[in-house]
């Protein structure tokens, strides 16, 4: 009869043996703890410029809100003169490491022409005001030229006002 199956009692009690054994090769897991006790934790209420920062950063959106900073204090930056002739058309944000572009419009070519020569003290001070490594790039563009394309009625091509050559 010794080689037969063990059956009845001795049947449960290798089975809880065997389950203990397989219970204590397994790796322990280890539980994070229901309350935060006594020390600062993650679950704690956080504040809300704390927590739309780490929002920033956790989506990417940095050079995206550094460029909204700038286009909102852009007459700060610059001063109230500079801002009245030449504004922020657009902020273009780089990709992770690469710098954004700088998008700024003047009223006139002499105020393009002089932006143009203060380019290196406008990118300075916006590296004071938001930050380095948010503007790479500052293109300087003069007004628009008049559009002639204007009323519901119009010729195709340029008409009868080609008077310019």
């Amino acid at each position: 009869m010794a080689d037969q199956d063990p059956g009845g009692p001795d049947l449960a009690a290798i089975s809880l043996s065997r389950a203990r054994a397989s219970r204590r090769a397994q790796p322990q897991r280890r539980t994070t703890p229901r309350s935060s006790g006594s020390g600062p934790d993650e679950r704690d209420p956080q504040l809300l410029s704390s927590a739309l920062d780490r929002l920033l950063v956790e989506r990417g959106w940095e050079q995206a809100a550094a460029g909204g900073s700038l286009e909102s204090r852009w007459a700060e930056i610059v001063g109230a003169d500079v801002a009245a002739h030449v504004v922020c058309e657009s902020f273009t944000a780089g990709d992770g490491d690469q710098p954004g572009e700088l998008v700024l419009r003047a009223d006139s070519t002499a105020w393009a022409t002089q932006m143009r020569l203060l380019q290196g003290q406008v990118h300075s001070r916006i590296e004071d005001a938001i930050g380095r490594g948010v503007v790479g790039r500052i293109r300087i563009l003069g007004p628009s030229a008049p559009s002639w394309r204007a009323g519901q009625r119009r010729v195709p091509g340029r008409g009868p006002r080609d008077t310019y050559g």
